[in-house]
């Protein structure tokens, strides 16, 4: 089964406006694909979830991390990485090496200008869908 990382922007984009990151999120609960995560990236979800302006949008922060934590599988990367311009990012590569993920799942140019880590294809949600729908 493909084990993918979702970038912040892909799970909030999903849960608060649907489109190519909503079908992502439903392809995961579905079970099409293995949700991977770290503490590191769910504190930044945590974190970017309480905004003032996203908290209108999406609503129980608190209940939506719980529920990914559940959903996902939590690994505590071993090894840091400096690929990316962002140190944020590289949180996602360091989830997606020790999970011995498939696929990062996101909307930045900056991760999607590497293409890929290693074995790792970096995507965008529509991308992403389009592989899934292959492997179906």
């Amino acid at each position: 089964m493909i084990r993918a990382v979702l970038d912040t922007n892909t799970i909030v984009s999903g849960v608060g406006w649907g489109g190519p990151p909503g079908a992502v999120l439903d392809a995961a609960l579905a079970g099409h694909f293995e949700i991977v995560s770290s503490p590191a990236l769910l504190d930044e979800l945590r974190r970017v979830l309480n905004y003032p302006k996203l908290q209108a949008v999406i609503g129980d922060a608190g209940r939506l991390i719980e529920l990914l934590a559940l959903a996902a599988i939590v690994v505590t990367p071993t090894e840091t990485v400096e690929l990316a311009r962002d140190p944020d990012d590289d949180r996602l590569i360091e989830a997606a090496l020790a999970a011995r993920a498939d696929v990062i799942v996101t909307g930045d140019q900056d991760l999607l200008t590497l293409g890929r880590v290693d074995q790792i294809r970096i995507l965008t949600p529509r991308e992403f869908l389009s592989t899934l729908q292959r492997d179906v």
